[in-house]
């Protein structure tokens, strides 16, 4: 798994993957690509709890936040896989822990940075 990441290391992976519109790689598992999946997904939720205090509350935000967990859960391996169904698995909760872990060890600044990328998302 890579739950070693830093945040931000681990949200600019996902925006340059949903960017570049690159497929997961063929000789990884489908556990394998689920756990990235999740991981993306976690780090796309911990921004909705974190964003609106460091910047604001914003519509356009939530859009994109939401418009990128939507583009993450098409790589899953269950073509009808939704974030309320990940919110029950045992290993999404996991995975979403540590990335709000890795959130609280991020500087401020760079938790702002990566805010106001996601506000500049053209998906």
């Amino acid at each position: 798994m890579i739950l070693a990441l830093s945040f931000r290391r681990l949200l600019g992976l996902g925006f340059a993957a949903v960017l570049t519109q690159s497929v997961i790689a063929e000789d990884l598992t489908a556990a394998e690509a689920n756990t990235i999946v999740k991981e993306d997904v976690a780090a796309a939720q911990v921004m909705t709890e974190m964003c609106p205090a460091l910047i604001g509350k914003n519509a356009k935000l939530d859009a994109n936040i939401q418009a990128l967990i939507q583009t993450y859960l098409q790589d899953y391996s269950e073509s009808n896989m939704t974030l309320a169904k990940l919110q029950a698995d045992a290993e999404y909760q996991s995975v979403l822990a540590e990335a709000r872990e890795a959130a609280k060890d991020t500087a401020k600044e760079e938790q702002k940075v990566v805010c106001q990328e996601a506000l500049e998302l053209a998906l």
